[in-house]
């Protein structure tokens, strides 16, 4: 028996309101949970040649489920077109067919990178909760033209991409619209440690470009609290996966332009599986290389800006390390015990003799990793992961002399129980402790944290949290503490409380990241989704209120009301717009230490315009005026494009100006200086694909800045702290004056895919940071491209062995 055993019937059967389908405006709902169980057929002898086709032997033996519904835009009506979906195992794998009803002239085909989810294009997508219970699981995709796209989720609906497997797969267009068959072997998979009966959470999604909707089977809505507990199970027998291995030998060559000279690094990373409940993964002098580059992103504040994992063995096996809702920034203020960028980031400061500074190409140095090890598994409810990495010591090249810092040594340690409730009236519930160490001979770190999770049945009800300390050696130690509420009475609605404490001492930035500390915050916020209309699609609105102040009760943040209104029009063109009010607060982190300063009472608003992107040209356009800190205004204006005059071609570009007449900046000591500013920012991307292994790219990204001295303010040292005004003086007798800042990236990428996570790459990164006194634009740029930090040609190769 197959998946027709599921009692949905299809596409001629089926009938609002019959087996458990709730009758729904112009559609259905569905509340499936963990009763519906679908035994699967095994095939142990089976032959598939992996082209999409659907024509072997085979999946003509193995029943179909027909049909998917609209999920998005929430309407849960059936879908226009059919889509049949097939599923069998081995003792290897799980194998995946599904064909898609689509007229030829529809069908939206586009190649990119992997794991690019950005792009609107035909794809399909199916995600299996592998616990088994709602607590972990991966999704696999593929877009017309073989594109492959992966990753975990987490309860209930945390999606990431950290995660690339060695999985196969294939599509194929056909007379019908197309089709896709998917090959997932079991040791890519972590899973219970289980004999004989085992279930897995099934979930389908397929996204139609030219409608701009997705489907899904089962019909769960996209505000639907309950999500990854809710799937239906497949039922296999003896899948009990052997023993897994890999070796991803590698060699990287680099050629410093600069320098003049060439550095070759060969290592090795180790992968192990001896049972699908425990995995062990380990880097042995790994290059990481200049192979993704960050965005280009100039921060003069106090708050440090973040930036995601992009390297493959940081981000395989991550999830069990994202402790809470915040660790990603799906909620909330971004918060994170584990921020694996700090390793092989900058080293700490060295000790310099007085007068003595770091060049410019020497500040930008990052650690060398000499080897990192991970360790994942899971024991009954309990799972855990432990991750150590160890850094080389760092050399600064200064005039007549070479000045040494050590490295530091990470190490993590986590566990998490977790459970469906049992008769408690929970759906999901999670208590976890997290710790982490930083070591270096200067000084230590420690922090530990204690989370949980807990989710109503029916899913209406979820709250989540973190109580965190820290012990710094050269700080006293620091505690914190949050929770997030989330209400979401039915569709379409949602009520989220964000309460957040953390004392002037706490710091988890050594391996970490977080914001700021010395804060007490409430946020509320608001959601709001509405589906069915006749003179556009859909609506969605937004809104929040917010309070935040330190300890010593400054108000630091506060919001009343801020409103976001988007709108999906009939054409599937979008209308967004943004109001925002900012009452007096005050300021405790942009003086670098030197006292709290009131801000001025601000509103803000902005709007843009986006026109359908599945369109072969694609436009968007955004203006938006905002008050400065200290009066004055902002305004900017931003466009762009996406072109792709061939389904494996695509050239895209902006371009955003921005007018300041106010941009509050310290000058050191108790002086401001708001700058009359212009401010240039340009992105320019062409990607050509020879085939969907095989990529070549050219990505610029540019930003300028001119700010000219205009109005100079002092920061009173003896004022009572809740009226320290800024007053505006002369010119300050040491004021820097005006400056120029130029930044610049530029990549020139060929990627081969040689075989699943076995790459060739062949990059050329040019990097320039410039400040200057005041010039040009195109003297800014030219200085960038012509006097860089960084000119590097790297090639490398790594390549996967194994089972």
């Amino acid at each position: 028996m197959g998946l027709s055993s599921l009692c949905l019937h299809t596409a001629a059967q089926a009938q609002p309101g019959i087996d458990g389908l709730n009758p729904a405006p112009g559609g259905v709902q569905a509340r499936f949970g963990r009763e519906r169980v679908i035994p699967l057929q095994r095939f142990s002898d089976n032959d598939i040649e992996l082209d999409g086709q659907l024509n072997d032997a085979v999946w003509a033996q193995v029943p179909a489920q027909s049909g998917m519904w609209i999920v998005e835009p929430e309407t849960l009506e059936r879908a226009p077109y059919d889509t049949e979906m097939k599923v069998f195992y081995s003792d290897d794998g799980i194998y995946i067919a599904v064909a898609m009803e689509q007229p030829a002239d529809t069908l939206v085909r586009r190649i990119t990178a992997r794991d690019n989810r950005e792009v609107n294009r035909d794809r399909v997508s199916f995600t299996l909760d592998t616990s088994g219970e709602g607590q972990y699981g991966y999704w696999v995709s593929l877009a017309l033209g073989d594109n492959q796209l992966d990753g975990t989720i987490l309860p209930e609906r945390q999606y990431n991409s950290q995660w690339d497997g060695a999985w196969y797969g294939a599509t194929a267009q056909n007379a019908n619209g197309w089709s896709a068959e998917f090959y997932i072997p079991w040791g890519q998979l972590a899973m219970p440690s289980r004999e004989g009966r085992r279930q897995i959470g099934f979930y389908g999604e397929r996204v139609v470009a030219h409608l701009n909707q997705n489907w899904a089977w089962p019909p769960i809505a996209k505000s639907d609290p309950i999500f990854l507990s809710n799937f239906p199970l497949l039922e296999m027998e003896g899948v009990n996966p052997q023993q897994q291995w890999s070796l991803f030998p590698s060699f990287a060559s680099t050629y410093d332009e600069i320098d003049a000279d060439w550095e070759h690094r060969a290592g090795v990373d180790v992968f192990w599986r001896p049972s699908s409940n425990f995995q062990m993964t380990a880097t042995l002098n790994p290059d990481f290389g200049s192979a993704e580059a960050d965005d280009v992103v100039v921060n003069l504040t106090a708050s440090e800006t973040f930036f995601p994992e992009k390297r493959l063995f940081f981000q395989e096996g991550q999830e069990i390390f994202n402790t809470t809702s915040r660790s990603n920034g799906s909620i909330g203020k971004r918060f994170t015990i584990l921020n694996t960028r700090r390793i092989g980031g900058r080293p700490r400061s060295p000790d310099l003799p007085d007068g003595v500074a770091l060049p410019p190409r020497e500040r930008i140095q990052t650690a060398d990793l000499l080897g990192a090890a991970k360790a994942t598994g899971q024991v009954g409810n309990f799972r855990y992961g432990v991750l150590a990495a160890s850094e080389d010591d760092t050399q600064y090249r200064l005039p007549g002399q070479r000045i040494e810092q050590q490295g530091r040594d990470f190490t993590a340690f986590r566990v998490l129980y977790e459970d469906q409730g049992g008769g408690t009236g929970a759906a999901y519930r999670g208590i976890g402790y997290i710790g982490t160490v930083v070591a270096h001979p200067d000084s230590d770190a420690q922090v530990h944290a204690i989370d949980f999770r807990y989710l109503t049945q029916g899913g209406i009800w979820s709250f989540d949290g973190q109580m965190v300390t820290s012990d710094v050696d050269d700080g006293d130690q620091g505690f914190g503490a949050f929770t997030d509420i989330v209400y979401s009475p039915r569709q379409g609605f949602k009520h989220t409380l964000h309460l957040t404490y953390f004392d002037e001492d706490l710091d988890v930035n050594d391996f970490g990241y977080q914001d700021r500390n010395n804060a007490k915050e409430a946020w509320y916020r608001f959601e709001w989704i509405k589906t069915g209309l006749t003179r556009v699609r859909d609506v969605r609105v937004s809104s929040f209120l917010r309070y935040e102040e330190n300890l010593q009760g400054d108000r630091t943040n506060n919001a009343i009301p801020v409103i976001s209104t988007a709108i999906t029009l009939n054409n599937l063109d979008r209308v967004n717009v943004n109001l925002q009010h900012f009452p007096k607060r005050y300021d405790d982190l942009n003086s670098f230490g030197n006292g709290t300063f009131a801000t001025q009472e601000r509103t803000n608003y902005s709007a843009s315009y986006t026109t359908n992107t599945a369109r072969q040209l694609s436009l968007n356009a955004q203006v938006g005026r905002s008050v400065e800190l200290a009066g004055g205004y902002s305004e900017s204006y931003e466009v762009g494009a996406t072109w792709r005059p061939a389904a494996n071609i695509s050239v895209s570009g902006d371009v955003e100006y921005q007018d300041r007449d106010g941009w509050l900046l310290h000058q050191g000591g108790q002086n401001f200086t708001a700058f009359e500013t212009s401010q240039w920012e340009t992105g320019f991307r062409l990607e050509y694909y020879l085939t969907a292994k095989q990529q070549l790219s050219a990505g610029l990204q540019w930003v300028g800045i001119k700010a000219a001295g205009d109005r100079y303010f002092n920061l009173p040292s003896d004022a009572p702290t809740r009226n320290r005004d800024l007053v505006e003086v002369d010119q300050h007798a040491r004021s820097p004056g005006d400056f120029s800042i130029s930044q610049m990236n530029f990549q020139l990428r060929y990627r081969l895919e040689l075989a699943p996570l076995s790459d060739l790459f062949i990059v050329y990164n040019r990097n320039g940071n410039k400040r200057d006194n005041l010039i040009n634009f195109n003297e800014q740029f030219d200085n960038a491209w012509n006097d860089p930090l960084a000119s590097q040609l790297v090639v490398k190769v790594r390549y996967r062995l194994g089972t």
